[in-house]
């Protein structure tokens, strides 16, 4: 009897480790990635150097341990939601139980392991010291009946000196909006001053690639086309074993044709000479950036095509850099 018993036990507990075991799994899943209807990885920098005096910065980035991703955490990650500026380079990882737009958001109401992380990298230091901000906090000091909208609006803001990311609000339980600035310096949220008007992007470093006769040869079907970043497709890789930036900066190069790497004009306006400075180095090095040059009309003063041959003949067709914002 005391075997039978005993028996019974057994099978009792296997069946009853089979019933953990097989819920286990879905609400691992449930609380860890399903649970979540908007969820971003959270990358950092793999390896990274500067380029032509401070001007550039290439970045191959790649998944921190804390990441919701599933790759191997020092495989090198295509990142795209980088906003920066001259000085602070910011990315995002979210995990968010609601849809972006959902008005059911309320911040004052988050469920376990909700978060919404900005983390800000400094510039002025070699290292790139970082500094990790919680956005939902910002949000609900700054004004807790509203909640933050998707990272598709989002892009970068200078004022006074100041770097920001614009942040879009959304009031919870309706569907008004504003716009406000995310202080890369501060971590704090900020009204956008009237006399900014909108907050729009007001800087513009795709000249060469898009509106000079280098077009052609950067310019593809798989180009990653960013408007204040540039990545290689493979295509510009393969024909770039004479450039100039392989030769003066070989860390950048692997970083930007082996690595994934992005390069970061670190410019919080539209300069010229800081674009001219690092497209140089993006060339054979036996060729000089204005040697025959076609400058588009898009772009020039007189709304005509030119031929330039250096960087004074450059100038004098470009339209003023004020101009050149509006330029799409």
């Amino acid at each position: 009897m005391k075997q039978y018993r005993k028996k019974i036990l057994i099978i009792l507990g296997v069946l009853s480790l089979l019933v953990v075991v097989s819920g286990g799994y879905p609400l691992y899943r449930y609380l860890t990635y399903d649970r979540y209807k908007v969820w971003s990885i959270e990358v950092e920098p793999a390896s990274h150097e500067f380029i032509a005096d401070r001007q550039g910065l290439v970045i191959s980035w790649k998944e921190t341990k804390n990441s919701n991703g599933k790759r191997d955490r020092d495989e090198p990650v295509d990142y795209s939601l980088v906003i920066h500026g001259r000085r602070f380079i910011a990315t995002e990882s979210i995990r968010l139980i609601y849809e972006s737009g959902d008005n059911r958001f309320d911040v004052k109401n988050l469920s376990w392991g909700e978060y919404w992380k900005i983390q800000v990298y400094d510039t002025s230091q070699d290292d790139l010291p970082r500094k990790e901000y919680d956005l939902l906090k910002a949000v609900a000091d700054y004004d807790s009946s509203y909640f933050p909208v998707s990272s598709t609006y989002i892009n970068f803001v200078t004022y006074n000196d100041q770097e920001y990311r614009k942040v879009v609000l959304q009031k919870t339980g309706g569907h008004d909006r504003k716009e406000v600035l995310f202080n890369m310096e501060t971590g704090k949220l900020e009204d956008v001053p009237k006399e900014l008007g909108v907050a729009l992007e007001n800087r513009y470093t795709y000249l060469f690639n898009r509106y000079t006769s280098l077009k052609n040869y950067y310019y593809n079907d798989d180009f990653i086309d960013n408007t204040t970043c540039l990545n290689l497709s493979q295509s510009v890789i393969e024909q770039s074993s004479d450039w100039l930036l392989r030769e003066k900066y070989p860390k950048a190069y692997d970083l930007m044709s082996k690595e994934k790497g992005s390069l970061y004009f670190l410019t919080n306006e539209t300069d010229v000479k800081l674009l001219s400075d690092i497209f140089s180095l993006l060339i054979p090095k036996d060729r000089d950036l204005f040697d025959n040059l076609t400058v588009y009309g898009e772009v020039t003063r007189d709304g005509k095509d030119h031929v330039v041959h250096s960087y004074e003949e450059f100038i004098n067709v470009l339209k003023p850099k004020e101009e050149l914002s509006n330029v799409r």
